[in-house]
């Protein structure tokens, strides 16, 4: 999975229901059981606003806890 500020922006347009699709396909990917993972309300507005503010790096970091490339 590649992400930019492009792909990040896409992200936070998403409805919740769509973002929370995401978040669980991604997780699925990273080994997690996205069938059992409850993601609330308040996650996405914490997920938005990360989305909003993370540096380059941030992304790198997170992508690389997950097991992805950048």
């Amino acid at each position: 999975m590649n992400f930019d500020k492009n792909s990040l922006n896409k992200l936070r347009s998403l409805s919740d229901k769509e973002l929370i699709k995401i978040l669980k396909d991604i997780a699925k990917e990273a080994g997690i059981d996205s069938e059992n993972l409850k993601i609330s309300k308040g996650d996405v507005v914490k997920i938005r606003a990360f989305l909003s503010v993370a540096s380059d790096d941030d992304i790198a970091q997170l992508i690389t806890r997950f097991g992805g490339q950048k």
